[in-house]
């Protein structure tokens, strides 16, 4: 039957569908004649059984094309209003009508139909990243966002020791209560933590004295998470941090408990924390690049498992932090300490913590300003060297543009990497643009983190307080391509080997992340995350919350099927790529892309009429 093989009506029951086609009514129209004028009354929701129609706004514009298993008309009878689009017969047409009446009540008894028939753009890509939320959750690790912390607490009492009790004490009384970490607090308060890991590498191994107070080798004001909170949050933060004991508190901040990495091992078996953990462990390059090269096989998991698209990124995120540290950190241990203090640096994807599979390396030394080219140049080109040649055996290939440490002029003392940011602000050409949307996401991952947070402050105060640089970054962000043609037909790039395809990665997420660097550059912001950089915007009442939730929704929905496509390449034994051929994409999937694209395409036109000005 012809309305089961078209959305969304191939949602619907056989007997719903038939019961349906005994009420409409179907009608033939010329090419040329009118079927809705523009301002009148409407009867019927159309839907385009063979030929096309055109949807000419007001009677004039022309705004849309529809063919075979189009539907129009619908939002004059949501908002029982006039028309506002004249309907044209594009080609001879015949056109199925459903009265008003019938289609309010199919509505009524079909909570899909009215996601699909929803007011706007916006609101159906709502609902359909609220029911994919809905249709993942409550099996594999997306599970552990229902699941909350305080159904791991094993114990009815957490035991704690005071800071002022000697390190001897306090080990006895891990031993005694066998417990590997032990909370200390004062009146309840915590104060800091220590484990059997600290006694052994902070006591033991740097013969301090036992009778010394604890909290000289305690970690301090240590990350908490409470009660409520989901296990999945646990495991990004414990992942994010390098971290195996999180203190619970309740809502008093009085501690309530210890959950440990190997709580959620146990119970959830191979996931991101355990690939972290195995990097950290690795005694050399090549048990790195061993370790880091599960990030596929994690990707693959969590995908399969329903994890959303944001919580996917951080992991695979942290993976990628992970193999950066680990690697630079054995470097060091091959090359001797370093002659000057200096920061790792990774720019782009990784910086926001939104990566993806198949990502390549975008990195660089910030140096002290102590530095001598002379006397320590030798040391950090082989330092960059092992790490880039680590990085690209662990399965992040060579930056094609060459930005990584291992280029000179991206190992440089903080002084000079400010003069080349000074120069990208004060000369906006064409290159100095691009180079904003690789170099102005930063992230420090390992290394003197103070040295990036004076070059991101100096940064952020020259771009917010000049407004023609403003101008220029946010008309080059209005200015990308949406891959959304006139008539909401996907703009396909040519990829020679996978011929015509969407290029998510560029076409689609890049647009997002290009509006929320705008508003950070503007706002000064010091958040990295587009999300994050979206949501501190709203906060300064720079843009609606309502509209934070679009481009979230927008950001979420696209992500997910980069990632559901990556999944399938894995488990077929592919490469993953950001490419993906519309014949792949479900009816549900090129829809709801297309409702993605229009929100995009709207955002990037207000970012360029409030930043652009005159220069758009």
């Amino acid at each position: 039957m012809f309305l089961r093989r078209h959305a969304p009506f191939d949602a619907l029951s056989a007997d719903v569908v038939s019961a349906l086609a005994r009420k409409i009514e179907v009608r033939y129209f010329p090419r040329e004649t009118m079927i809705i004028d523009a301002g009148k009354e409407n009867h019927a929701l159309g839907i385009v059984r063979s030929g096309a129609v055109e949807l000419r706004l007001g009677g004039t514009e022309l705004n849309h094309r529809l063919g075979e298993g189009g539907v129009f008309g619908y939002p004059s009878l949501l908002h029982h209003e006039r028309t506002r689009n004249q309907v044209i017969a594009h080609e001879d047409s015949l056109i199925y009508q459903l009265p008003k009446p019938d289609f309010l009540a199919l509505l009524d008894s079909h909570e899909m139909l009215r996601g699909f028939f929803a007011k706007d753009e916006a609101e159906r890509l709502r609902l359909a990243v609220e029911g994919l939320r809905r249709s993942e959750a409550g099996h594999g690790e997306a599970a552990m966002i229902a699941v909350k912390l305080g159904s791991l607490m094993r114990r009815n009492e957490v035991v704690t020791a005071s800071p002022d009790d000697s390190i001897s004490d306090a080990a006895k009384l891990m031993a005694r209560a066998d417990v590997s970490t032990l909370p200390l607090t004062d009146q309840g308060r915590l104060l800091g933590i220590i484990t059997d890991k600290d006694l052994r590498r902070r006591v033991l191994g740097k013969d301090v004295p036992l009778d010394e107070p604890v909290s000289r080798v305690m970690t301090q004001d240590p990350i908490t998470m409470s009660l409520e909170d989901d296990l999945l949050s646990a495991m990004l933060i414990m992942s994010q941090h390098n971290i195996h004991h999180l203190p619970i508190v309740n809502d008093t901040e009085k501690i309530v408990g210890v959950i440990s990495s190997s709580d959620l091992l146990n119970r959830f078996g191979m996931n991101a924390l355990q690939v972290v953990a195995e990097i950290e462990a690795a005694g050399d390059a090549a048990a790195v690049a061993r370790a880091a090269r599960r990030v596929d096989a994690v990707l693959a998991h969590l995908i399969e498992s329903g994890v959303d698209a944001d919580h996917v990124a951080r992991f695979v995120s942290n993976i990628g932090e992970a193999t950066h540290r680990q690697l630079l950190k054995l470097g060091e241990q091959q090359l001797g300490p370093p002659p000057v203090p200096y920061a790792l640096v990774v720019f782009g994807s990784l910086a926001r913590q939104e990566q993806a599979g198949g990502s390549d390396q975008d990195n660089g030394f910030i140096l002290d300003d102590g530095y001598d080219e002379q006397a320590h140049g030798a040391y950090f080109e082989r330092l960059a060297t092992f790490l880039c040649d680590g990085l690209n055996s662990a399965g992040y290939i060579y930056c094609p543009g060459d930005i990584m440490a291992t280029n000179n002029k991206w190992r440089q003392p903080l002084e000079a990497w400010k003069e080349h940011y000074r120069n990208w602000i004060d000369r906006p050409d064409p290159e100095n643009v691009l180079n904003t949307t690789i170099f102005f996401d930063m992230r420090c991952v390992a290394g003197e983190e103070a040295l990036v947070e004076s070059l991101r402050k100096q940064i952020f105060a020259w771009s917010s307080a000049n407004s023609i640089f403003l101008s220029f970054i946010a008309r080059a962000a209005a200015h990308t391509k949406v891959p959304l043609g006139f008539f909401r037909n996907f703009l396909l790039q040519h990829d020679e080997k996978e011929g015509d395809v969407l290029d998510l990665k560029h076409q689609a997420i890049a647009p997002v992340v290009d509006i929320a660097r705008v508003y950070a550059l503007a706002l000064g912001l010091s958040e990295v995350n587009s999300q994050e950089r979206l949501k501190k915007a709203a906060e300064l009442d720079e843009l609606s919350e309502e509209a934070v939730l679009d481009i979230v929704d927008s950001f979420e929905f696209i992500r997910s099927v980069r990632f559901r496509h990556q999944s399938e390449q894995i488990r077929q034994g592919a490469a993953p790529t950001n490419n993906l051929s519309p014949a792949l994409l479900s009816r549900f999937e090129r829809e709801h892309l297309k409702d993605a694209f229009r929100v995009i395409r709207d955002h990037m036109d207000i970012v360029g009429r409030k930043y652009a000005g005159n220069i758009q």
